[in-house]
């Protein structure tokens, strides 16, 4: 194997020996049909026919005859035998590839995530590992059974012709062999490039499709429905154009490989009969040539398969060949329970040329309550994200309990973090598994105690049909969005790590549920590192400091009253926030 194809043969390695049993009893098949056919056809009812002089019972007549339905038998269960064994070792694979590429997307940074679609990841993890599939098991169908059904039908060839003394038969398939050869290489590239297309374009339609799927509020709050309809129009139609290339390019290798295989026979028939050759050898030799040209045409089917789905390769590729930014340093120091005190000097960190932090320096002793603010854009959100190594630095260095980050093993970093974003994901699980997510060793006792200190009990008990065990939904669509911060907040309850990162968690939020997301933060704040990247100003009521963020530098620093008097940015902010 070649290009992407190569990168693939490790997962075969667990499979070696139905594999080899697989080609095995393709090989069988396939000599059942370019050898034991011929044979028949030219030796046995030869034999039969001929023999005047000879009388044969029925039962001879018919154990005879019930040789050929035998060959056709062990050929019928022998392929059968192949193409299921080949086939199960193709889902085994396909299974194994899939959890290959899930796995690796697990360890590539956010910074990946963000250049790209999530329509896109889907048709590649789903839609091209299929393709991949398809390519492989018909190389383990076709390739093998076919490839040995050619082989049989050419020896039979050959030992016709040596059996006849006649050479030249033997040199005139040898010079049309190109022949066969040149719709593979006339039509192989066009089929390579087109199913790129095909695979690209797919990705696009699932894009488009996943985007309106999320956005479906948006599109009928702004009757967007047509627009979304003509750009789905445009995505399919793309599809359709590279699609119905690939097909023109697909089916041609068929009618080229029949008419090459016509002209052999009919080139057979015209240098049989003028070398006095008799039509018992002339039916044998036009059964095998007829079974090699039928099974090379195959094997073209199965090469154009291969070819048109190295897109697809390709497409996986790309995921299993992106460098994993963080490096989970699993030798690491790992961290048991940090005190909280965190560090940046000289930190410099972008996301494309312009500088989104530059040249940090900042202490946080072990137990601060911290704010951040600042405009939009400033760098706070960047800022906190630095912690649990969501990005690594360009410059400088980010500690923990005075360790470098980067030295610190990955998976014990974490654990001392809880962090609460904007918009909480919650998973299509019930709210006692979301919360668990938190720590999943904790009991259900454990998790209900963090869900009254989130003052999420309530809701939970009066609110849900199932309480705890209610299903949340796709996108947590039955709660509110109070009602998903609050579980976020007992999921950080629940973990009680001496770091909590809370980036904008009460921004959306009406003013009852940031009552109450503000009553249980007082009590999560105690006794740990906090940071909170503060949109609504009554949140920095909870902080001891508050570093004033504008255009990635720290432009003030210090406690909220004395930034009122100190710092116009900061006053600023105050003002404008009191107008919302």
């Amino acid at each position: 194997m070649t290009g992407p194809l190569k990168n693939y043969t490790p997962f075969l390695k667990p499979y070696t020996s139905r594999i080899l049993l697989g080609i095995l009893l393709g090989s069988i098949a396939g000599a059942a049909s370019g050898l034991g056919v011929p044979y028949f056809i030219q030796r046995v009812f030869k034999t039969i026919f001929d023999s005047q002089d000879t009388s044969y019972s029925l039962m001879y007549l018919i154990g005879i005859a019930a040789c050929l339905p035998a060959v056709f038998l062990v050929r019928g269960v022998a392929g059968y035998c192949n193409q299921f064994i080949i086939s199960v070792v193709g889902l085994r694979m396909l299974q194994d590839v899939r959890a290959k590429v899930f796995d690796k997307m697990q360890r590539l940074p956010l910074k990946w995530y963000e250049q790209r679609h999530t329509g896109d990841l889907l048709a590649r993890i789903v839609g091209d590992t299929t393709q991949m599939n398809q390519a492989l098991m018909t190389l383990g169908n076709d390739g093998v059974q076919y490839v040995f059904q050619s082989i049989g039908g050419i020896c039979y060839l050959v030992f016709l012709s040596v059996q006849n003394s006649d050479s030249m038969f033997i040199l005139m398939l040898i010079a049309m062999t190109p022949l066969m050869t040149w719709p593979v290489r006339l039509i192989g590239k066009h089929l390579k490039r087109r199913g790129r297309e095909v695979q690209n374009s797919l990705g696009s339609m699932s894009e488009a499709l996943t985007e309106n799927l999320h956005g479906s509020v948006e599109i009928r709050a702004f009757n967007l429905q047509e627009r979304e309809r003509g750009l789905f129009l445009k995505r399919l139609n793309e599809f359709l154009h590279a699609s119905v290339k690939l097909t023109k390019y697909d089916k041609l290798p068929q009618p080229l490989m029949e008419i090459i295989a016509v002209s052999l026979l009919s080139v057979s028939f015209v240098y049989a009969y003028r070398a006095g050759i008799g039509f018992d050898v002339f039916s044998g030799m036009g059964a095998a040539l007829y079974f090699s040209v039928d099974s090379f045409k195959r094997m073209v089917r199965a090469w154009n398969i291969v070819q048109r789905s190295q897109g697809a390769f390709e497409r996986v590729e790309q995921i299993m060949s992106a460098p994993d930014d963080l490096e989970g340093n699993e030798d690491g120091f790992k961290l048991e329970r940090a005190r909280g005190e965190v560090s940046m000097q000289g930190v410099h960190f972008a996301y494309g040329e312009e500088p989104t932090l530059d040249d940090i320096n900042v202490e946080i002793a072990p137990g601060t309550v911290c704010g951040l603010v600042g405009p939009s854009g400033a760098g706070k959100s960047t800022f906190v994200k630095l912690l649990p190594r969501f990005y690594d630095v360009n410059a400088g260095v980010v500690r923990v309990d005075g360790h470098d980050v980067r030295e610190l093993n990955l998976e014990s970093l974490r654990r001392q973090i809880a962090y609460v974003p904007q918009s909480p994901v919650l998973f299509n699980d019930t709210v006692m598994n979301n919360i668990l997510l938190g720590r999943p060793g904790a009991t259900r006792e454990e998790a209900i105690e963090a869900a009254i200190a989130a003052n999420a009990d309530e809701f939970i008990r009066t609110r849900l049909e199932k309480g705890y065990d209610t299903m949340v939904g796709e996108n947590a669509g039955r709660l509110s969005g109070g009602q998903r911060q609050r579980l976020a907040l007992a999921r950080a309850f629940l973990r009680d790590a001496p770091i909590l990162i809370l980036d904008e968690a009460t921004s959306a939020l009406d003013s009852e549920s940031e009552a109450h997301i503000y009553n249980a933060l007082e009590k999560l704040v105690k006794g740990r590192t906090v940071f909170i990247v503060a949109h609504r100003f009554s949140t920095l009521k909870l902080c001891d400091r508050v570093l004033v963020f504008d255009r990635g530098r720290i432009a003030a620093s210090g406690k909220p009253e004395e930034l009122m008097k100190s710092s116009d940015l900061y006053r600023q902010l105050h003002e404008l926030q009191a107008l919302t």
